[in-house]
């Protein structure tokens, strides 16, 4: 009889989506690379890049990650407009949220939550991270701000300059002391050349410091 009891019990578990979050973190990291698309198979590779590649996709994953698992949609639009445009949710235009909020609607979230990794309600606009995301999130690198480990400037795809006027710098000194030193053909170049070299260094570093 109990046995019985225990075989429905079990059952009830199984069929119930683990869709909620404990103590801030995915519930069932158990479902570690599981996930439950619509049609009842598991996400294969070809899917979980295809979720990986878009960058919006990665920044909704993160976010509900980060705020408990849920949220709704204009809030999620906002902070995914802000973010790259490299600027405050105050400070977006309507425009900048319609175009990320359209994109989130009709593209992304569906595909998310046909993929089983999002339950994603259209008519109350609320979503939900599944558990079955805990394979994305092992893909998706953030740093101390939330925002992605990579090498641009305010997560909005433009490269980070920082580090080409010191390379800039260093070139020129390492030509110039190449020359000084008689080696190689540079020995040659004549105190104009020189100079011409080192006030060309110095125009590329300052506008390194000011182009965007």
């Amino acid at each position: 009889m109990s046995l019985n009891s225990n075989d429905s019990s079990n059952s009830r578990t199984a069929d119930r989506p683990v869709t909620e979050f404990e103590h801030g973190h995915l519930s069932d990291l158990g479902a570690v690379g599981r996930a439950v698309p619509a049609d009842g198979t598991e996400l294969n590779t070809s899917q979980l890049f295809d979720l990986l590649k878009n960058r919006r996709r990665r920044s909704v994953t993160r976010f509900l990650y980060e705020n408990d698992g849920n949220a709704v949609l204009s809030d999620l639009a906002e902070h995914i407009a802000a973010e790259e445009n490299d600027i405050t949710v105050q400070q977006l235009s309507s425009t900048e949220r319609k175009r990320v909020y359209i994109a989130l609607y009709q593209c992304h979230l569906p595909k998310m939550a046909s993929l089983g990794v999002i339950d994603y309600d259209k008519n109350r606009g609320t979503v939900e991270l599944r558990a079955s995301a805990s394979r994305l999130l092992q893909y998706i690198n953030t740093d101390e701000d939330g925002r992605e480990g990579n090498r641009t400037r305010g997560g909005n795809g433009t490269p980070d300059r920082a580090w080409v006027a010191p390379a800039i710098a260093a070139f020129v000194f390492l030509t110039v002391s190449v020359g000084a030193l008689g080696i190689g053909p540079l020995a040659a170049a004549s105190a104009t050349t020189w100079t011409l070299l080192g006030l060309v260094g110095v125009v590329a570093i300052i506008g390194c410091q000011y182009v965007t």
